[in-house]
């Protein structure tokens, strides 16, 4: 049977009691967030976890980039595809489904917008709707040439980046409201970003002979 090796390897979450499922190989009892049976050592298919249960990482919004890379390449090295060469079919896509998920998990975690949305919804803290109009948006729309489109585009970087250690405290404080006001303001600080970027490519004049 495939079995998760030995030694170091990304930190594992302990198995949770009343929280057991069975092996579908021998029908033992395996914590639904193991990767392997604690029996006989198959690979289980991926349980629908978040993205912090996943890694195995706190919930918490400050993450060390590190450590949150570490973690997903450790899970990686035990799910490499060369671990089961001649292993049967659903084994190989079961490894293949529980690294497409550990992808997953590591995109949404990569990301403060989607870090902290996810933050939310665990706490079951909804996020106001967006306002119809946005300052932010507006100077990017009155900008009127490729110079103040910059002044603007880095008024907004300077910006956003008050607003994520806003953010930040709001989540260490575990004041769940202020962080949700924190996001739509990231959100759309976030369109306005991406909105400048798009105009600025509109106002760069083409090389010449193009």
């Amino acid at each position: 049977m495939t079995q998760a090796p030995p030694g170091s390897g990304p930190r594992r979450a302990a198995p949770i009691d009343g929280d057991l499922g069975s092996c579908w190989l021998c029908g033992r009892a395996v914590s639904p967030r193991a990767l392997f049976c604690h029996q006989c050592g198959t690979i289980q298919p991926p349980a629908a976890l978040d993205a912090f249960a996943r890694l195995t990482l706190p919930r918490r919004f400050d993450l060390e980039p590190a450590e949150l890379e570490r973690q997903h390449a450790g899970f990686h090295r035990v799910l490499d595809p060369a671990r089961f060469e001649g292993r049967g079919p659903r084994e190989k896509a079961m490894a293949q489904a529980h690294r497409d998920a550990l992808d997953d998990a590591l995109a949404e975690l990569r990301d403060p917008m989607r870090r902290a949305a996810l933050l939310l919804k665990l706490a079951g803290v909804p996020v106001a709707a967006e306002p119809l109009s946005d300052p932010w948006a507006q100077a990017v729309a009155a900008a009127g040439d490729a110079a103040a489109l910059d002044r603007t585009a880095a008024e907004i970087g300077r910006e956003r980046e008050a607003v994520l250690r806003a953010l930040s405290a709001a989540f260490r404080r575990e004041e769940g409201e202020e962080a949700a006001v924190q996001l739509g303001r990231l959100r759309r600080l976030q369109a306005a970003a991406e909105a400048a970027r798009r105009r600025r490519r509109d106002l760069t004049p083409p090389p010449e002979g193009g």
